[in-house]
């Protein structure tokens, strides 16, 4: 998965399975766009042609709007919400690719 990808602006990330994958199988990264995690998680499953679903409780992450991914940190109970948090070589792959 690349760390910096303009066309996936704004996209939620999500490790995904079919739904009727065991337990272990390997998961395929998707990016989604939608407005919200639930309703991008929720696509994921109404695609007629090739239905998956989330293999984890949560998003893996997102890609901001320049495109480069952030890490989503979930929270804990308590302490503090979850959050996207940029990855650190994003940033670096996005000036490799000539992008500021």
């Amino acid at each position: 998965m690349k760390l910096f990808n303009p066309q996936n602006a704004n996209a939620f990330v999500f490790a995904a399975v079919s739904p009727n994958a065991r337990e272990g199988t390997d998961p395929t990264y998707v990016a989604i766009h939608a407005g919200g995690i639930e309703e991008a998680e929720n696509s994921m499953l109404a695609d007629k042609k090739a239905p998956l679903r989330n293999a984890y409780p949560h998003v893996m992450g997102r890609y901001d709007e320049r495109g480069c991914y952030m890490t989503y940190c979930p929270p804990i109970e308590g302490v503090k919400p979850g959050r996207f948090v940029l990855h650190p070589l994003a940033e670096d792959e996005m000036r490799k690719e000539g992008w500021h």
